[in-house]
């Protein structure tokens, strides 16, 4: 079987998906015929390149890669991928949209409103809403990963200087509301949730540096939980999950007040594969090493595609 891993692109998280993309190729060599492409715009106009791949693992981050845009030129030359497809993808990397859905199928969001680029080049709110909680807000693009342009404001004084970094990653922000308490994610492979992971990070915000740098952040896997809040918080990011159309997996992050209420932040339909990466922590819990999470989805995904499945 011919699988080539797309992985680098052109967004602002070019550097974790070279990190995904040969941590992918590491723990599948030897296993499949193997074909790397760093991906650039290029690939719009070269799709021979992928022409005899038997399947494309997906080790972008977003941007092109997370939006939708690269799974519909895979499904235009249909060439299957791993992950969700088109719409879905769509659907998760735009932040305010996924609050909307999550909203309206009964699933806990922070309260938030939503900032858009007019005419002038400024932010402005939509649909006349006004902020209708208090301090400290969250900050942050509607399309964007890996917490890059987020900031947590506490007082009237930064809200200005937020709202600018934000905007330099996009278009659209959000200012959300911050709910204190634990940082959860729940990761979901072939529709069935994995052990549920409590962040612990060192900074006051599970930020880059705490995602990326070993150390920064601990890490409880299986968290501490009681069945019926881990129970609650399984059932709501597999239906956040379903409800946008996702496939194959994601990771679905929530934020856990001291009461026991969660809040859905974001659904990642392309999370991260490196040492410190969450679902990869989340499926070693469940008893699937790395290479064997990896080995999964490329099954799961040969199985969804019809495709021939490598036999060792």
């Amino acid at each position: 079987m011919n699988i080539t891993i797309l992985y680098g692109g052109t967004s602002t998280e070019h550097k974790i998906s070279i990190q995904t993309g040969l941590a992918i190729a590491e723990a599948i060599n030897g296993r499949y015929n193997l074909d790397m492409i760093n991906l650039d715009s290029e690939i719009y106009h070269s799709p021979h390149l992928l022409l005899d791949t038997d399947l494309v693992f997906n080790a972008l981050h977003g941007g092109d890669g997370e939006n939708g845009s690269i799974q519909s030129f895979l499904d235009l030359h249909h060439i299957p991928y791993t992950g969700s497809g088109a719409k879905a993808c769509k659907i998760a990397m735009d932040k305010n949209i996924t609050k909307l859905i999550a909203k309206s199928v009964g699933i806990p969001t922070p309260n938030w409103v939503s900032l858009k680029r007019n005419v002038d080049n400024g932010m402005q709110l939509q649909d006349n809403n006004s902020l209708k909680f208090t301090y400290p807000y969250v900050v942050k693009p509607a399309d964007e990963g890996s917490t890059l342009g987020l900031t947590i404001v506490r007082e009237e004084s930064e809200l200005e200087d937020a709202i600018s970094l934000a905007a330099e990653f996009g278009d659209e922000i959000l200012i959300e509301e911050f709910i204190p308490g634990k940082e959860i994610t729940v990761g979901i492979l072939d529709n069935k949730p994995l052990p549920i992971i409590e962040i612990k990070p060192s900074h006051n915000l599970y930020d880059y540096d705490c995602k990326y740098t070993e150390g920064m952040s601990d890490y409880i896997v299986p968290a501490e939980l009681s069945d019926s809040i881990e129970r609650s918080l399984s059932e709501d990011a597999l239906k956040i999950y379903k409800t946008i159309g996702c496939r194959h997996y994601a990771r679905v992050d929530f934020r856990l007040n001291d009461e026991g209420q969660h809040y859905l932040l974001e659904i990642n339909t392309l999370p991260g594969m490196t040492s410190t990466s969450l679902l990869p922590k989340a499926a070693i819990a469940a008893g699937l090493e790395f290479p064997d999470l990896i080995d999964t989805i490329i099954k799961i995904a040969s199985i969804n595609n019809e495709i021939l499945q490598y036999t060792p």
